[in-house]
C-alpha cells in the first residue's frame, strides 16, 4: 500500500512507502524519483532516482554564494572550450 505523506513532507512529491513493498519491485520506485521508505510506520530513508538526485545537486550549487560568483566570473571571461574538446573528454561521440 502506497500512501501520500500528508503531514509534513520532505518534499512536495514524496511517497511513504513501506519497506516490504519496495523491495517487490525497487526499480518501480525510482522512476517515481523520490520515494521515502518506511518500516512500522517510521523512516528508514529514501530511493533517489539519478535524475532527481541531479536536480537536487544543481539546486544546492545554484544557492551557493561561492559557487554562483564563480560562475559569473567564467560568464565575463572570454575563455571558451571547443565543444569537440568537452565530448572527447567525457566521452561522447557526435552523431
Amino acid at each position: 500500500m502506497i500512501t501520500r505523506f500528508k503531514k509534513s513532507p520532505f518534499l512536495r512529491s514524496e511517497e511513504l512507502v513501506p519497506v516490504r513493498e519496495a523491495q517487490k519491485n525497487i526499480t518501480r520506485f525510482f522512476k517515481k524519483g523520490l520515494v521515502r521508505v518506511t518500516k512500522n510506520g517510521r523512516s528508514l530513508g529514501y530511493l533517489l532516482s539519478d535524475e532527481a538526485l541531479a536536480d537536487l545537486i544543481e539546486d544546492i550549487e545554484a544557492s551557493n554564494p561561492a559557487f554562483i560568483a564563480e560562475m559569473e566570473k567564467e560568464m565575463k571571461s572570454k575563455k571558451r572550450i571547443p565543444l569537440d574538446d568537452v565530448l572527447k573528454e567525457y566521452g561522447i561521440k557526435r552523431e
